[in-house]
């Protein structure tokens, strides 16, 4: 009487070392993807942000209804623990009764609040006129 071979019982070494790949690669694959969604998610809040402090830069400008001056300025504009660097740009309209109000946010930094280090977060522009001389 002949041994039996042992060859088609279980797993072979290969086999679990080829299952095994093919699991890491797909579990690889799936802490990407998380990870992608939580740089999505961060990016967003910061821009979300960004639109605040530019939305409040030029509601200042509205509610203080002083006829801005030509002209840049750098000032820090921080939401909640995110520190943001606002630049306001004034610059002239054809109609000289009217001015172009625009409101660039950047990412800030710790060693200097109004540094401009970080990419463009939000922008946003309006027109405002001259109350005093009877624009409107």
């Amino acid at each position: 009487m002949k041994g039996k071979l042992r060859g088609d019982e279980g797993f072979m070494l290969i086999e679990v070392l080829v299952g095994l790949a093919i699991l890491s690669i797909a579990l690889i694959a799936a802490l990407r993807a998380i990870s992608l969604a939580a740089d999505t998610q961060l990016a967003v809040s910061q821009r979300t942000m960004a639109l605040w402090s530019a939305d409040n830069a030029l509601n200042d400008v509205r509610m203080k209804k002083v006829w801005p001056e030509i002209g840049t300025n750098t000032f820090s504009c921080p939401q909640a623990t995110l520190l943001l660097v606002c630049q306001r740009k004034v610059s002239p309209m054809p109609n000289p009764n009217f001015r172009r109000v625009e409101v660039t946010v950047f990412l800030g930094s710790q060693a200097n609040s109004t540094n401009i280090n970080g990419p463009r977060l939000a922008w946003l522009v309006t027109v405002t006129p001259n109350l005093n001389a009877g624009a409107l």
